[in-house]
């Protein structure tokens, strides 16, 4: 029987949304002054006090996830489905720590790795060489474990010549080819990935699938947050559908995309 690679329970994320008076749109110049100065001492009050910053005259609370509860074992491939607005993306930047949730927990057994934009991690002023090594120490690799992948990355990522050019300068396919190739190749035990691969080419896609299969096959996770249907479909046996920051439904694919597309 596989392990567990991650459990979720009672997870939520709860924001504030503030809402100004209506004015039919139109303030004054000092009566703007005047808001700024005293909604930047408020607030940093509030900071201090670990109360929630209000912007506006009103504040209502909105849930992007609520009570989402699913576990997921070693080696599984899940896709993460819904429209937009669904709480997809609050979900991943949960798992990858990005923000804390409100409500639960998240449990992680193994060493997570997150590709949930273009640059994500990078610093722009280093070369794609030094960012390597960053990204790499970033997920507790060694220097001679990097050294060991090194090749690996660059070919997989296709940016030889560009090795030692600051990743600023790089394009978004760029980006995303090497932010990618990084953890594939240095192989957390969960990689967590966003709508990201959409900005790569059809060949660099399919390369990043072959990748993710072979990774699962040696028993890695991956969680694979997409709108392309038909690549969830072929890629993920298990999906979880989500709405209005609800889990709607979990289970296999085929019948989760049906349900969904209803």
């Amino acid at each position: 029987m596989k392990n567990l690679a991650l459990k979720i329970e009672n997870l939520g994320k709860k924001y504030f949304i503030g809402q100004g008076p209506e004015n039919n749109g139109y303030i004054t110049l000092r009566e703007k002054i005047y808001r700024s100065t005293s909604s930047f001492f408020k607030n940093v009050s509030n900071v201090f006090k670990g109360n929630p910053i209000i912007v506006g005259n009103k504040i209502e609370e909105f849930w992007a996830l609520k009570n989402i509860n699913f576990e997921i074992k070693e080696g599984e491939v899940v896709g993460i489905i819904g429209h937009n607005g669904s709480g997809k993306s609050t979900l991943l930047k949960l798992l990858s720590r990005i923000t804390t949730p409100t409500t639960g927990k998240i449990n992680l057994y193994g060493r997570a790795a997150s590709l949930l934009e273009v640059g994500t991690g990078f610093h722009p002023e280093l070369t794609g060489r030094e960012n390597i090594y960053l990204n790499g120490s970033i997920l507790g690799e060694s220097m001679k474990e990097i050294n060991k992948k090194f090749d690996a990355i660059v070919d997989f990522a296709g940016v030889e010549k560009f090795l030692d050019t600051p990743v600023k300068r790089y394009s978004s396919g760029m980006y995303v080819r090497l932010a990618f190739a990084i953890p594939a190749h240095l192989e957390p035990d969960i990689l967590i990935i966003d709508e990201v691969l959409a900005v790569g080419d059809m060949d660099f896609q399919k390369k990043c699938i072959e990748k993710m299969e072979s990774s699962t096959k040696e028993g890695r996770t991956v969680l694979f947050v997409s709108h392309n249907l038909p690549l969830v479909s072929t890629f993920c046996k298990k999906s979880i559908l989500l709405e209005r920051g609800k889990k709607i439904k979990e289970g296999i694919t085929s019948e989760v995309l049906s349900f969904y597309q209803k």
